[in-house]
């Protein structure tokens, strides 16, 4: 029973340090080719990167955030093994770029961060 009181308290502490609510604000399908497209995440919004759709079969994806490169899908390259990491999230102000071995199209969801 102490284990439950215990377990339960930190819970409901750890909710009153939440930094504030998501709220859906819109759909973006955004193109990209592979000489990194530059975007903005705006402020007071958040990315949700939920797939990303590529022109060709044997090609790569990857985005730089603030100049860090970070690969999330990789179809029949030979550059190692396939893998896909989504969702991927962004928080607002990052400045992001996408490319790849081909063009293609970043399908994200954009949330307003409600205080």
């Amino acid at each position: 029973m102490k284990n439950l009181v215990f377990i339960l308290s930190i819970f409901l502490c750890c909710l009153g340090k939440a930094q504030g609510n998501l709220q859906f604000n819109q759909v973006l399908n955004l193109s990209f080719s592979n000489n990194n497209t530059p975007y903005t995440v705006p402020a007071g919004k958040v990315w949700k990167i939920e797939n990303v759709s590529l022109s060709s079969f044997s090609a790569y994806f990857f985005m730089n955030i603030n100049g860090q490169q970070i690969f999330l899908k990789n179809t029949h390259t030979g550059y190692g093994p396939e893998f896909s990491s989504f969702p991927y999230w962004v928080s607002g102000g990052q400045n992001i770029s996408f490319g790849g071995l081909t063009s293609g199209v970043v399908s994200i969801i954009e949330f307003n961060i409600i205080p």
